[in-house]
């Protein structure tokens, strides 16, 4: 049975964990002229690229369409995002990156990458294994793979 103590600390862990990488995507998004949300939307559809319905963003980020939808419109006014009604069901929308989103988010992603390198260069390579297996415990402990 784990500690009450030790729980705590640990959602205090995690909470300013959390607080530093929403600091750093906001930091690095800053140039694009994003806000935290609109960068979230880009990024899940990056990660998701054959899953870009409207509905299936919403769920993913656990956001109503009411939400979604007028921040997906503003990112096909900037350009970033393409959205186009499903051939199926004219119901439905789904989104993709235009050239520009595409080039974009290749230039957040390295900005990422310069970021996060010297930070994760300062763990061992047993540190640095033990993190990656613990997120991905996590990950499955809270049903997000």
């Amino acid at each position: 049975m784990k500690k009450k103590e030790d729980i705590l600390e640990t959602i205090e862990l995690l909470k300013t964990t959390s607080q530093f990488i929403g600091d750093a995507r906001a930091n690095l998004t800053a140039p694009y002229h994003l806000t935290h949300t609109q960068a979230v939307i880009l990024l899940d559809v990056y990660h998701h690229p054959n899953e870009t319905k409207i509905t299936d963003i919403c769920k993913r980020l656990n956001k109503t369409t009411n939400t979604i939808s007028p921040l997906v419109k503003r990112l096909v006014e900037k350009g970033y995002l393409v959205k186009k009604q499903n051939s199926f069901d004219n119901r439905v929308f789904e989104v993709s990156f235009s050239e520009k989103g595409m080039i974009m988010m290749k230039s957040i992603n390295e900005d990422v990458l310069k970021f996060s390198t010297p930070l994760f260069n300062e763990l061992s390579d047993e540190e640095f294994s033990n993190l990656y297996k613990s997120l991905k415990i996590l990950n499955k402990v809270c049903g997000l793979e």
